[in-house]
C-alpha cells in the first residue's frame, strides 16, 4: 500500500515540475531549445556599447535590458553611446563568442537621435 502511494506521490511531482517548467522565460541562454524554436526576430531600441575584454567588441545594450551581441554591426555605428533602432533574428539559446549577451543577426539599423 505504501509503495502505491509513494509511485503516486513521485508521479503528481513529476507532472507539476513540468507544467512549471512550461511556463519559465524562453529569452535567456539555453532555454528555448527546450521548450521551442532557437530564433525569434526582435525588433528593439538601445545603445551600441563597446566592451574590452582585451580583444574589445561591440555589443547593443537594449532599452528593455537585453544585451546582444551582434553578428554584423555595420562600421558605421560601431560608436560607443550611439542610440539605435534594429531589427534582427536572436538566438536565444546561447550566449555569444564573448559571453556577454546574446547573438544577434542584423536585418536594419537605424540612427536614433
Amino acid at each position: 500500500m505504501k509503495k502505491g502511494k509513494s509511485i503516486r506521490l513521485m508521479a503528481i511531482v513529476a507532472f507539476t515540475m513540468g507544467l512549471g517548467a512550461g511556463g519559465c522565460d524562453s529569452t535567456g541562454p539555453g532555454h528555448s531549445a527546450q521548450f521551442g524554436t532557437a530564433a525569434k526576430t526582435v525588433t528593439l531600441g538601445g545603445t551600441v556599447v563597446f566592451r574590452d575584454n582585451g580583444s574589445g567588441f561591440y555589443g547593443i545594450l537594449a532599452d528593455n535590458g537585453g544585451q546582444y551581441e551582434p553578428l554584423n554591426l555595420d562600421a558605421r555605428f560601431r560608436s560607443d553611446g550611439e542610440h539605435i533602432s534594429f531589427t534582427g533574428s536572436l538566438d536565444t539559446t546561447k550566449l555569444g563568442e564573448h559571453h556577454w549577451g546574446n547573438p544577434i543577426e542584423l536585418a536594419s539599423v537605424t540612427e536614433v537621435r
